[in-house]
């Protein structure tokens, strides 16, 4: 049954550029955008925005990177609703190297952190909305987080943060159908004016299982 207010976010070509140093040449990522496109996928996760200070470019791909003007040759002359995210982690981005929203293809930002570094993650998401874009938290290896650990990250991020989302990341595929129901019931608990997004790993073959167990407890972003 379709459920319009769930939204999705694909990201192949973050993700997957983790196996080949974020390679991909610009016409595969055009090809993957314009098939989400007509999938009616909601966002497309097109690379990291990384600084260049800390990664050589000769090294690595420009989906490492994400530059404007290569994310605009993606999209060119392509008609489509899917929205473009990036990812940033903390201590890996150089702030002032990312535009103002209006001056920028990219329509989310989203920063990936460990409960640990809250704080940092809390500062960059913070600066990413004061320029305009959407922004969300990605809690990773969540099934690593000490129990009062993750309750405090939570609280800071309800108190403190402008991010609309916060995503519960299972970097392990370790979660079972009970974990995931915890940790969802959790967030929401705590969360009372943010959403909730789960980004779940497939390493137990429990990734679409747990992904479902979310969207039953009211989750509505899934990738």
């Amino acid at each position: 049954m379709f459920r319009e207010k769930i939204k999705v976010l694909d990201c192949t070509i973050r993700d997957g550029g983790l196996m080949n140093n974020h390679g991909f040449d610009l016409r595969f990522v055009r090809a993957v955008y314009k098939a989400l496109s007509e999938a009616g996928i909601d966002y497309m996760e097109i690379g990291y925005k990384n600084s260049k200070r800390l990664f050589n470019p000769e090294e690595y791909g420009k989906w490492k990177f994400c530059e404007d003007s290569d994310i605009k040759e993606v999209i060119k002359g392509i008609k489509s609703h899917t929205k473009i995210s990036v990812m940033v982690d903390v201590d890996r981005v150089d702030v002032e190297d990312v535009s103002f929203k209006k001056d920028s293809p990219v329509d989310m930002i989203r920063v990936a952190t460990y409960v640990k570094d809250v704080d940092k993650a809390i500062y960059l998401v913070n600066h990413f909305a004061d320029k305009g874009y959407e922004t969300t938290v990605n809690i990773m290896a969540i099934s690593r987080a000490l129990d009062n650990e993750l309750n405090e990250c939570l609280e800071q991020l309800e108190k403190e943060s402008k991010a609309k989302i916060v995503y519960i990341v299972d970097s392990f595929g370790s979660l079972y159908q009970e974990t995931t129901e915890f940790l969802i019931k959790k967030a929401k608990e705590i969360l009372k004016t943010k959403e909730v997004g789960i980004h779940a790993h497939n390493n137990q073959q429990l990734a679409f299982g747990n992904t479902i167990e979310a969207i039953i407890h009211r989750v509505r972003l899934s990738h």
